[in-house]
């Protein structure tokens, strides 16, 4: 269910239903840790802890992909506009919406009211950046919801817009697997009319040399960011955890083209989570599969739209062609 918490002259702020948000984390966690092999999803990563942490990982040398995200962005919002126009703008898990402002200035330079609607899992990022973003820019008013659209991007429907541009940046949809990926596709292709527009930023196929380093810095900002969630599960569910027996693992699977993230038990032990009433047992090095980061070619992205019924017609890419951004249209 889906509440008007807040509303004021430019902004309305709708908020999940807590109590079944929590339920749903409870389920999820409890599903995944009696699995033969163990896994948490990765959107429960986006705690107010966790959206910190990944703010400093996104300023770290190592990860490119918010700075190069970022490039194509600052260099192209011109002409990203003129494909969006002064449709209302829908980002589905902008966190401080920062990338994004490059393309809210070009809606800002027209000098005309303009819709921004952020929908984001982390309700402490939505409500700081509006306050940033109404601030920065006179001529927004912001339709933000509180929401986990990763399994229903259909949850928009409770937002009161009509014309819009769909945006999924940061790479986001890599932590799908492909067929995940047509699957959520298919469901913006769902939401969109004749005159939308969906913008999706992925990273591209590159060597594990590049790959790896971005997904496990020597400063331990994504170990502390992946051990999070483990904090999280002692906090809100009342588990046990110590986090000091386990350990953050990264690496380029190539067989699946993709960076998997673990957190590997660091000996046999026991963890007893009292909320779902629950008790784990780990082997010594057993993991749990806590990210996947998928990477395509360029052919792979506009077949993942096909697949969903929509066309690629625009492409933007950094200098070094390692990053790209894409404008489909429905088919």
């Amino acid at each position: 269910m889906i509440n008007q918490a807040r509303r004021s002259e430019r902004l309305q702020l709708y908020v999940m239903d807590l109590g079944m948000r929590q339920d749903v984390f409870a389920r999820d966690v409890q599903r995944g840790l009696a699995a033969s092999r163990k896994w948490l999803p990765s959107k429960y990563f986006y705690d107010a802890r966790g959206s910190q942490l990944y703010e400093q990982i996104c300023e770290l040398p190592e990860y490119y992909p918010y700075r190069v995200e970022k490039e194509i962005l600052a260099s192209y919002a011109a002409e990203i506009h003129a494909e969006i126009d002064q449709l209302a703008f829908v980002e589905f898990g902008p966190g401080n919406a920062t990338k994004t402002r490059y393309l809210l200035a070009e809606y800002e330079r027209r000098g005309h009211p303009f819709a921004y609607c952020p929908v984001d899992i982390s309700l402490s990022m939505l409500k700081q950046a509006a306050v940033q973003l109404l601030e920065a820019f006179p001529h927004m008013s912001i339709q933000a919801l509180h929401a986990d659209f990763t399994g229903n991007p259909g949850v928009i429907r409770h937002l009161p817009i009509g014309k819009k541009a769909i945006a999924f940046f940061g790479s986001s949809l890599g932590n799908l697997t492909p067929g995940e990926s047509i699957d959520f596709l298919r469901q913006i292709a769902a939401i969109m009319g004749p005159e939308d527009v969906f913008l999706l930023g992925i990273d591209l196929k590159k060597s594990a040399a590049v790959l790896v380093p971005a997904y496990d810095d020597p400063q331990g900002v994504t170990a502390a960011f992946n051990l999070n969630i483990l904090q999280r599960i002692n906090r809100e569910l009342d588990g046990n955890f110590d986090l000091q027996s386990f350990e953050h693992v990264a690496f380029y699977n190539a067989e699946h083209g993709r960076i998997e993230m673990h957190l590997r038990s660091r000996w046999a032990q026991q963890v007893t989570i009292a909320k779902v009433d629950q008790v784990v047992k780990f082997a010594a090095a057993e993991t749990i599969h806590t990210e996947n980061s998928y990477k395509y070619s360029v052919d792979e992205v506009r077949d993942l739209g096909r697949h969903a019924h929509l066309l690629l017609r625009r492409t933007w890419f950094d200098r070094q062609r390692t990053f790209l951004v894409g404008l489909f249209r429905p088919l």
